[in-house]
């Protein structure tokens, strides 16, 4: 509460956004901004004017010449989710734990972590409404039972009345203009196929008004500087971020180029501008867009990033959208009205599946979930040598977990998994045996080794009667094993309570799926993994991949900027087209939700400047790029390249970078690992043609490790020496 006074205070004296502010009791200041991008959407501020200014919401006046908490957990209540509903949960006392199963299974917020939890407790400490117990439970105070029934609650049974609602509300598809209704009838697929896959940057967000207001801006024709100048006073924007949303325009073809300085709207977009409908727009965009209206399809039921980007890689094989690409196409067709978020999950409205019916879309594969061979998938929907992409694994991943009928359909699918994350694998099964054993690489002289056990179940819920707890400790005993993992479609609560006082970790096997993809795009080492196959170390793995993510994103916006300069004739002529950390911040700000710090920035610069990638050269405290963004990937990838073909005794040898990182290890040691020669009865050349067969890691010459000819020979079922 002294933080958020000393905040408010400090906003209503000096409303500037682009300013730094210190907390009380805080040795350094931080940017006002970032701390405006931490408190959220709360009711507390609104924003308007250039300069951007942040001004006190009347509630937000209220609370602070009152001081009244429950006035301020009110206006939280009505601006944040599961918040009001958390404090009615606890009832006589719950866990943290607790709380967060009940905004998974009720509210279907499905949150990875506790965080959020903690987040809104904390918050519920703060104003005096919960006490947090010794035994670990969070118990409501005499102002917290109080306060409730002031409250408006939303029950899970309100939801399922607002789901059947909006599924039972009459869809009126507006007729398409003239020229947009004969371009979508003529479209062609080789058309469709070869449609742009990336959404681009533009002021303002993808928006039916930022977009309405650019396009109706430029209908009758403008100049380019006219162009950026009406965007940069808009919205708000830096002149390079203007400039990309020109060009994002013309790709999406709303604007076309006239003249030789001048832009006028297409006869398409003046269509949509003449009919003002959001499904025009959509028509008009699912032309040029890779995928679009085949999201919308793909959305006929609840589903998440994560999953929808599989379901869209499955069908589609030749398309490459990433989960942001796809992220960005659900935003737009939820801002458009054509799809509804439900918690962390997202599904098309009425309208949208009447739009989705009309559109032409791209032909795909025929997906059947109850004929998915057990053994990998199509040639066209595989990787190098025949490994399924990211994707189709984890998609592959969440069906096998529900195939009852062949458990060793899934432990195969998790065997593929853990080796994409790159873990050693060794695959058991059996009585008494555990499923999986995953090794992982940590130092020259430590691994750690899980025992996994793979539960699957037809409805997708593995219940405590269907797991021997005892039965894990004994399987880790047997095979050295360090922990165990629990793996299925979906657990019930009493399996997270037992499995937390047994020290397993639980894992469902869509969460599994969506490290897998996420792995593909932000690869972790087995080291900063490790947290997936532990219990209790989940935010640990968030914090650490999302670190990971911010610092390839700081790379790239930096890498952007400088080539922006470098190409800008105003920029050359008043400073050489160089930049420093100041001039890359205020080029960056607003392209990101959070800005870059100093830091960010110039851990990329340091990156870029050494001497394996001299893709940019200091002088002084300004820096210049040297080449075009895309020729420093292409350096970043021969790198990449040079890396993999050259390591010895941690890659195959053959660039192929789907298995572990290191030799495995059959038990684990507590020193550097023996090369004693294998048996004789072992030709290594048989060997070493097995390993590579099975993507698995082997030097091209000298011993062999005892662990990897001790897997051969399971494999073969020779006897052991």
């Amino acid at each position: 509460m002294e933080n958020l006074t000393a905040l408010l205070k400090d906003i209503d004296a000096d409303p500037l956004v682009d300013r730094s502010f210190t907390w009380p009791g805080a040795a350094s200041p931080v940017q006002m901004r970032q701390v405006l991008h931490f408190v959220g959407s709360c009711g507390l501020f609104t924003r308007e004017g250039r300069p951007s200014r942040v001004l006190l919401t009347p509630e937000a006046r209220q609370f602070l010449e009152t001081g009244d908490t429950g006035h301020l957990v009110a206006l939280l209540h009505a601006h944040v989710r599961f918040f009001g509903e958390t404090l009615e949960s606890i009832g006589e006392g719950l866990t943290y734990n607790d709380l967060n199963r009940i905004a998974i299974a009720d509210y279907g917020l499905n949150w990875k972590s506790l965080d959020q939890v903690r987040r809104r407790v904390h918050w519920m400490r703060g104003t005096g409404l919960v006490e947090y117990w010794t035994n670990g439970k969070i118990v409501l105070t005499d102002a917290g039972r109080a306060l409730l029934p002031r409250l408006s609650l939303v029950r899970p049974s309100d939801l399922e009345s607002q789901r059947r609602a909006a599924a039972d509300l009459p869809a009126e598809l507006p007729e398409a203009p003239r020229l947009l209704a004969e371009r979508l009838a003529s479209v062609t697929e080789e058309e469709l196929r070869s449609r742009k896959r990336v959404l681009g940057y533009l002021a303002g967000g993808a928006s039916m008004a930022a977009l309405s207001r650019l396009v109706d801006a430029a209908a009758a024709g403008l100049s380019r500087d006219e162009i950026v100048q009406f965007s940069m006073e808009t919205f708000e924007v830096g002149k390079s971020s203007a400039e990309q949303s020109l060009n994002t325009l013309q790709g999406l073809d709303l604007l076309a180029q006239v003249g030789p300085d001048r832009f006028a709207a297409t006869d398409l977009a003046v269509e949509w501008l003449g009919s003002g409908e959001a499904v025009d727009l959509i028509r008009h965009l699912h032309l040029g867009l890779d995928l679009l209206g085949e999201t919308l399809d793909a959305l006929a039921t609840e589903s998440d990033s994560g999953r929808l980007t599989a379901t869209l890689a499955e069908k589609y094989p030749a398309s490459d959208l990433t989960r942001k690409d796809v992220t960005a196409r659900v935003a737009l067709l939820v801002e458009t009205g054509l799809a509804e978020r439900l918690g962390t999950m997202t599904r098309r409205t009425a309208l949208g599946t009447a739009l989705a019916g009309s559109l032409p879309l791209q032909k795909g594969q025929d997906v059947r979930r109850d004929s998915v061979p057990s053994e990998g998938r199509a040639a066209s929907a595989e990787g190098d040598r025949g490994r399924p992409l990211p994707a189709q694994l984890a998609a592959e991943v969440i069906s096998a977990s529900t195939d009852s009928a062949d458990y060793q359909r899934f432990e195969r699918a998790l065997a593929e998994a853990f080796r994409h994350l790159s873990m050693d694998v060794e695959v058991h099964s059996g009585p008494a045996k555990t499923d999986l054993v995953v090794t992982l690489w940590l130092s020259p002289t430590s691994r750690r080794r899980i025992a996994v056990e793979a539960k699957t179940d037809g409805a997708g819920l593995v219940t405590d009667q269907d797991v021997r707890f005892m039965r894990l400790s004994e399987h880790r005993t047997r095979h050295q094993a360090d922990h165990s993992v629990l793996i299925g479609p979906g657990f019930d609560s009493r399996v997270f309570r037992e499995a937390s006082k047994e020290g397993v970790a639980v894992l469902t096997a869509r969460q599994l799926a969506e490290m897998i993809v996420r792995h593909a795009g932000t690869p972790l080492y087995p080291h900063e993994l490790a947290a997936l196959l532990l219990p209790g170390h989940a935010d640990a793995l968030e914090q650490t991949w999302s670190q990971t993510e911010r610092r390839t994103e700081a790379l790239a916006l930096v890498t952007s900027a400088m080539w922006n300069s470098a190409n800008d004739p105003v920029d050359i002529e008043f400073g050489a087209g160089a930049l420093d950390v100041r001039d890359i911040w205020r080029e960056t700000k607003a392209l990101v939700e959070t800005p870059l710090d100093k830091k960010e920035i110039e851990e990329a610069l340091a990156f870029l400047s050494s001497p394996s990638v001299a893709g940019v050269v200091r002088r002084g405290t300004d820096h210049t790029i040297t080449a075009p963004p895309a020729l420093i990937a292409s350096r970043l990838r021969s790198l990449a390249a040079a890396i993999e073909a050259k390591a010895s005794g941690t890659e195959s040898g053959d660039g192929d970078r789907t298995g572990p990182i290191a030799a495995p290890s059959g038990q684990p040691p507590v020193g550097p690992q023996r090369t004693d020669p294998p048996s004789h009865d072992i030709e290594p050349a048989h060997v070493r043609a097995w390993a590579k067969a099975e993507g698995r890691p082997v030097n091209t010459r000298g011993r062999l490790s005892e662990s990897l000819v001790a897997q051969y020979k399971r494999a073969h079922g020779l006897p052991a020496d």
